[in-house]
């Protein structure tokens, strides 16, 4: 459709023009149907998304030194969470305790899904009335398409990785998402009201006809009689409020918020009474913050900081000791421009980030009141995360993402707009539709590249780590013994006691630091009661014998000297100055549990590592672990002569190993000469092929990629390239794979290229083949360099031969550039 006059002369809202039959004038009663569609979308985005989040839920307690195992615990306490207190938050875990499925943690970590669900289809409701600035539709295709951009925006918040992996565990963050999205789309509803009031009126006067608009997107302004504005406007106030009971960082869209609603209407400012209710409820959810004085009578937060009384109240509720993270860098926090790219590119991709931008423009274009509210609410939000200096600044991200994703759909909505004002209507719609199905890709692409990345579904080491300490059955369950260790070790092991009744016997006694754990350890054993520690902890094996027991470190005034009985193994084997006397192997399907007895027979003078290993016939490994021995706690030159040393050993099997028969191979030598005082195989172990889904963090290489590669997935890599390697050295390289088909196999070439792209050296080897769709498959190989390679810098890359990929993906990938040095 051809036009002479700009893009900034079309109105927002059209009024049909005569050519358009009668028949297809929208009612209101079709307005309602088409209100009540975006609901059902909206639902249905919940449902999608909820099963997926779900799907990757974390099973119990994840992670033992962040906020979500705090979280865990308050909510079966009714403890005060860490400033600012969160006071919604915690009444809502606490409801979510009484659900009769999983445990405590599972029940907590379901309100984060949920509320990613509901963030999601809010921001598709919030999105949708950003894109009704653009056109509205009259027909099933063009309902389909003007829908498009929000469903898409959606979905690609949805999933990305940082919003995702919040909504996986115990966080505040995807519940921070919910109030945004809720609050934009409540401020955005009222705008629109008031603006089909405003446009209702003008057309009484002055009837506009345009001729821009084309024809599935025509569109009547719908009666709003009953609409009633500072109503709407106390709801608002009111969910204000409640934002406040959350997460301070709700008060960065506030002024903003302000400013959209006096642009709109600024009559309530001459009504007192609305003025009134307006602040009464605003201040009425605020009495959730009563919460923190009514527990404090009979609790206090875990670490026992906080302190009920007025003026610990109003800092804790304020967060005044967080302050520092703005006004000072007390942990160092450096981060260039480059990171910020890489989180926004990680998010949106660049071509959704080019999308937001033109939706940047667009908006401007059509509706600035709108432009100016999603301005300024990003613009509050970036100053903010750019000048907060924390670690984990990637979640504060979270409102800034969202805020992304409603300019990406009205960059998306701006490109349909354009398509039907520059286009015929067929040739229009064919290209919208073709379009929307390409732009599928993306929301797809960041699904596949970032499920494994956030999968926490098959998360339980730290569950079963915190079960092994409260369940041994070497822990005495008489005489009151101590626990010992920092903050959230001790928050673990009063989860399983809380929740579960395990380890009651225990007493927690939380120190993070060093001088407090040793004084409590004398404090302890003066008492006449047994100490354990969860860590290593320095000085204490001058002053005391240590053994170990399962995960914890037991700690005795005097040696053992009485020869321990009842081990299923007696090798008596000598590893010079100590004897292996007895051991205990339980293998289980996912790692190997092996406990020692030392007899020291004379005073070691070098400080000795034991090595646990598993080898088969051809020397492959699928476990190993290097430590001093009692969980490294205990170095042998602190050995005393004579005395009896427990010694435990819980070593996963490295994922991707081979599955078969391996030999367990214990190995006791001096990490400085490499001498060796002792080796001896201890027996047989099965391992089994590695076919669940991992968490990123456990699969056991430095370098983790997860993507796909060739037709099949590349899980990550260990390659060193700190130090410079001599020409003729091998250079070893670690792969980890995951086939998604039976039998599935490639040939794998790692190559050693110069700057002119040149190989210099490689190597090929066979991946896969035998084993089953999922399967982990873990490569160690080694790539030689040249004896005459001349000194400088070369890339390592790695390329998957065969089999078909999808568009758009590789078959090759640089892992690193090394060094070699000159010999």
């Amino acid at each position: 459709m051809q036009t002479t006059k700009s893009t900034t002369d079309v109105p927002t809202r059209d009024v049909p023009t005569g050519d358009v039959p009668t028949g297809d004038v929208p009612t209101e009663r079709l307005y309602r149907d088409r209100a009540r569609l975006d609901w059902i979308v909206g639902a249905a985005l919940f449902v999608l998304t909820f099963i997926i989040y779900l799907k990757t839920l974390a099973p119990s307690v994840a992670y033992l030194f962040d906020d979500s195992l705090e979280f865990q615990l308050l909510a079966s306490r009714m403890a005060i969470a860490h400033p600012t207190g969160y006071p919604l938050y915690s009444i809502l875990i606490k409801l979510a305790t009484f659900l009769p499925f999983g445990d405590v943690a599972y029940r907590v970590n379901l309100v984060s899904a949920l509320s990613a669900a509901g963030a999601v289809a809010f921001l598709y409701l919030a999105a949708r009335l950003v894109t009704n600035h653009f056109m509205r539709a009259e027909n099933l295709i063009g309902a389909i398409l003007e829908r498009a951009p929000a469903l898409l925006a959606a979905l690609v918040f949805a999933f990305g990785e940082t919003f995702w992996s919040q909504a996986v565990l115990a966080e505040v963050y995807t519940l921070q998402a919910f109030l945004t999205a809720v609050m934009l789309w409540l401020v955005l509803r009222w705008s629109a009201k008031i603006g089909k009031r405003e446009a209702e009126n003008a057309s009484r006067l002055a009837p506009h006809v345009s001729r821009f608009t084309p024809h599935c997107f025509r569109g009547r302004q719908f009666h709003v009689s009953r609409f009633t504005p500072h109503v709407s406007l106390v709801l608002i106030t009111f969910f204000a409020g409640l934002m406040l009971t959350h997460h301070r960082i709700s008060i960065l869209i506030f002024p903003a918020l302000a400013i959209h609603v006096l642009s709109y209407d600024r009559s309530f400012l001459r009504q007192p009474r609305t003025l009134l209710k307006m602040a009464l409820a605003f201040a009425l959810p605020l009495l959730l913050y009563s919460y923190l004085p009514i527990r404090g009578t009979v609790t206090s937060s875990l670490d026992g900081a906080y302190q009920n009384t007025p003026e610990g109240f109003l800092n804790w509720i304020l967060g005044t000791a967080y302050t520092v993270f703005v006004t000072q860098n007390p942990l160092s926090q450096e981060r260039d421009a480059s990171y910020y790219w890489m989180l926004f590119a990680n998010t949106f991709t660049p071509f959704g980030l080019l999308a937001a931008f033109g939706g940047f423009v667009a908006i401007f274009l059509r509706a600035w009141r709108e432009w100016l509210l999603l301005t300024l609410c990003l613009a509050a939000n970036l100053v903010f995360v750019l000048t907060y200096r924390v670690a984990d600044i990637d979640v504060f991200f979270i409102p800034t993402f969202l805020l992304g994703a409603l300019f990406f759909a009205a960059g998306l909505a701006g490109l349909l707009w354009l398509a039907y004002y520059a286009l015929s209507n067929r040739i229009a719609t064919i290209a919208a539709c073709v379009g929307a199905l390409v732009m599928l890709l993306l929301p797809f692409a960041l699904y596949q590249n970032n499920y494994a990345r956030v999968d926490l579904s098959n998360k339980r080491d730290i569950y079963l780590y915190g079960a092994d300490i409260v369940t041994d059955r070497n822990l005495p369950v008489s005489g009151s013994p101590a626990l010992i260790g920092i903050l959230g070790e001790m928050s673990l092991v009063r989860y399983f006691q809380d929740t579960l009744g395990w380890g009651a016997q225990l007493e927690t006694i939380a120190a993070d630091k060093e001088d407090a754990r040793l004084a409590a350890v004398d404090r302890v054993l003066n008492e006449g009661r047994r100490a354990y520690l969860t860590r290593p902890l320095a000085g204490v094996e001058t002053k005391y014998s240590l053994s170990a027991i399962g995960p914890l470190i037991l700690v005795s005034p005097k040696p053992i000297k009485q020869e321990p009985i009842g081990f299923s193994h007696t090798p008596d084997a000598n590893f010079d100055g100590a004897t292996l006397v007895g051991y205990d192997l339980e293998p289980t399907g996912e790692d190997v549990q092996l406990t020692l007895v030392w007899r020291v027979d004379q005073k070691i003078r070098s400080d000795r590592l034991v090595s646990i290993k598993l080898l088969n016939a051809q020397g492959e490994r699928a476990a190993q672990m290097d430590r001093k021995p009692v969980l490294d706690a205990y170095p042998t030159t602190a050995w005393r002569k004579g005395e009896y040393i427990f010694d435990t050993y819980r070593v996963p099997f490295l994922v991707g190993a081979k599955p078969g028969e391996y030999l367990l191979q214990v190995t006791m030598y001096d990490p400085g000469s490499g001498k060796v005082f002792g080796q001896r195989e201890l027996g047989r172990v099965n391992v089994p092929a590695s076919t669940q889904n991992v968490a990123s963090e456990l699969l056991g290489v430095s370098e983790i990629v997860l993507r796909e590669l060739g037709g099949i997935q590349f899980a990550g890599y260990d390659l060193d390239t700190t130090e410079p390697y001599a020409p003729g050295t091998g250079i070893p390289v670690t792969l980890l794979w995951r086939m998604p088909q039976n039998g599935m196999a490639r040939d794998i070439e790692l190559t050693v290229t110069d700057q002119l792209g040149h190989v210099i050296a490689s190597q090929i080897a066979r991946v896969g083949g035998a084993g089953g769709g999922g399967q982990y498959v873990r490569q160690e190989l080694g790539i030689p360099l040249p004896e005459t390679l001349a000194a400088g810098k070369y890339a390592v890359q790695v390329n998957v031969r065969g089999g078909m990929t999808l568009p758009f993906t590789s078959k090759s990938m640089t892992l690193g550039r090394l060094e070699v040095a000159a010999q």
